[in-house]
């Protein structure tokens, strides 16, 4: 019994070959007759990225090689991101420039100006400060009334050459550091250095800066040091006296102890704390400041 060709087995709804017209199966994926290859129906869509018609259930667009189903990136995003960056770049290297500049780094890294040298300059600063000095007579043989003090230089800075732009140092006065509870050093306004006085009842006052705007306290006193020859030649004998004051008045009664020779008196200041509230009786008196410049007058009797 011959055999039926299998396009006999199918009915007249089968799809037809598009190669050679004859009749198909659905399923099949080749046309028995020609071997024409037969693709099912597919349903297509439109990728999202490049616009290529690719089979709706594509997981990948065989042209873009992107998923098809996700929304495409505006081109202006990616031309917005690179400016933005190119701006952001260029402002660092404009800053980086700005600095190297201003600083005079890339001048000194170039050697393109070096720095020019700044002649050196003392600045000398002399204070002189006059005290009053009452009017009195030199005789003879005395060495004259000095009638002012010695200039004394302050600190001078010198500037060392530095480059353009630098800031320049500036010399910082040095205070001394007194110890707690100690006075800075009294300054004596008069008489001045070598005041020659003339009679036994010549009016000598001894005045001084005071070493605190407060006053002293209660157990602590100015102690004035009067160092002379005595009358019988003996050198170095001294008085002391005490006050709360500014100022004191050399007494009368021991100008007769002076050497009729010598007739020179040496004075200082020094600030003292004592035991108790009397200077003179205390066995204690330890100094708080340290002694005033020496000066010394001249006694000369008629």
């Amino acid at each position: 019994m011959p055999q039926l060709d299998e396009s006999a087995r199918l009915n007249d709804d089968a799809p037809r070959c598009p190669s050679c017209g004859k009749r198909v199966s659905a399923a099949a994926l080749t046309c028995p007759a020609c071997g024409y290859e037969l693709l099912p129906h597919r349903t297509r869509i439109r990728c999202k990225r490049c616009g290529n018609r690719i089979p709706a259930d594509a997981t990948v667009c065989p042209r873009c090689k992107g998923n098809p189903h996700a929304d495409r990136i505006p081109p202006i995003i990616p031309r917005l991101a690179a400016i933005f960056v190119g701006v952001l770049l260029l402002i660092c290297v404009g800053w980086i420039v700005f600095r190297a500049l201003t600083t005079n780094t890339l001048v000194r890294a170039l050697n393109l100006n070096p720095p020019t040298r700044v002649p050196t300059q003392v600045i000398l600063v002399v204070y002189v400060v006059a005290s009053p000095i009452p009017p009195t007579a030199t005789p003879t043989g005395l060495p004259p009334v000095t009638t002012q003090r010695t200039p004394t230089p302050t600190s001078r800075f010198s500037p060392t050459p530095t480059r353009r732009g630098a800031l320049t140092a500036t010399p910082v006065p040095v205070t001394p550091t007194l110890p707690p509870g100690f006075y800075p050093m009294p300054q004596l306004l008069a008489p001045a250095n070598t005041t020659v006085y003339t009679g036994a009842d010549a009016n000598i006052l001894l005045e001084w800066l005071p070493v605190s705007s407060s006053g002293l306290r209660e157990n602590e006193w100015y102690e004035i040091k009067l160092t002379y020859t005595a009358r019988n030649n003996t050198t170095g004998e001294y008085r002391r006296h005490y006050t709360k004051e500014t100022r004191w008045t050399v007494p009368t009664d021991w100008r007769n102890d002076l050497s009729a020779d010598a007739r020179s008196v040496k004075w200082n200041v020094t600030v003292v704390r004592v035991d108790g509230l009397d200077p003179f009786a205390s066995l204690n008196r330890t100094p708080i400041s340290a002694p005033s410049a020496t000066r010394s007058f001249y006694l000369e009797l008629n």
